[in-house]
């Protein structure tokens, strides 16, 4: 794979040019060159979600099923979210990675900037789905608090 010092710079340098642009091309910020009206300054920043969408797009798998399971106290029906949350994540990971490949092809040319996919980079609402469901969980521990 790799076998030389010059091929592990050049590995290096390249990672770091991805990473920057997959970081700056992709923030979600109102004052963000990707917010302008001219078409030519939302290239890069769709571009960039559509590279962030190819390659987060096997986070669905896993993001789908923990926020379907966070929907509910009963571990029965937690346990299905987890398990149909696999399939609903695949179903998202397969519309993210098309996303992402029309929105690379397309950002040169001038097509909608507006994003294809609702929201428009991975998320996930755990934490609040958390917040939201009702407080009866049953102490199981025995400790008193």
């Amino acid at each position: 794979m790799i076998k030389t010092k010059k091929q592990i710079y050049i590995f290096l340098i390249i990672l770091a040019l991805v990473s920057m642009l997959l970081g700056g091309c992709s923030m979600s910020s109102n004052n963000y060159v990707g917010r302008e009206d001219s078409y030519a300054d939302r290239a890069p920043r769709k571009l960039g979600r559509g590279m962030t969408n190819i390659f987060s797009a096997p986070l669905e798998i896993v993001n789908q099923p923990v926020n379907l399971a966070a929907e509910s106290n009963e571990p029965a029906e937690q346990a299905a979210g987890y398990l149909g949350g696999i399939f609903v994540g695949l179903a998202y990971g397969t519309g993210r990675m098309v996303s992402g490949m029309y929105d690379i092809v397309t950002s040169p040319f001038g097509g909608p900037s507006a994003p294809t996919m609702d929201p428009d980079l991975i998320s996930s609402d755990f934490v609040e789905k958390v917040d939201n469901r009702d407080a009866t969980y049953q102490d199981v521990s025995g400790f008193d608090e």
